[in-house]
């Protein structure tokens, strides 16, 4: 579902999903984790959590990658890069990023130290001025959430391997 397409119920379920708590999966051991420091090094974070992708499909960078595996890559990136941006433009440091590898899935948590500043998606806000990150985030995972602690704030995805 694009963000053009979605009804007007669609958009209320997609924002409510973002101001609940809910637990984060539980599951695999954290198998990447990276500490957040700044948007202009998120361009280095991306190229790990690229790396580390290919590597737990069996693949490298260097090897000629099915289409339908790239597209399935860049998903996962837009969607870890939409969380990281956002840990460190509206969350308080320090901000993390960790990745679960299961069998059919990856958990994405990214965790930052604002527990009161809530994920806010758009609403009724023109398209160009931003917001809009969130609801792509609901269209590319299985399932996605945030969880508050006394000190910190855990926004996690669950993003679908090919079957």
């Amino acid at each position: 579902m694009t963000g053009s397409t979605r009804t007007p119920e669609e958009y209320a379920k997609a924002f409510a999903s973002w101001h609940r708590d809910t637990p984060v999966p539980q599951g695999a051991e954290t198998r990447l984790a990276l500490q957040l420091l700044t948007l202009r090094g998120l361009s280095a974070v991306r190229r790990q959590v690229q790396d580390f992708l290919l590597s737990s499909l069996g693949l490298a960078r260097e090897d000629l990658v099915p289409p339908d595996v790239e597209d399935l890559v860049e998903r996962a990136i837009l969607v870890i890069d939409e969380l990281t941006s956002n840990a460190l433009r509206h969350g308080s440091p320090p901000s993390s990023l960790h990745v679960a590898d299961e069998e059919h899935r990856w958990v994405v948590m990214v965790i930052d130290a604002a527990p009161d500043r809530l994920p806010t998606p758009a609403r009724e806000r023109p398209a160009g001025q931003g917001g809009y990150g969130l609801y792509v985030v609901a269209d590319l995972t299985s399932d996605h959430g945030v969880h508050y602690e006394d000190d910190r704030k855990l926004v996690w995805a669950c993003l679908p391997k090919l079957t």
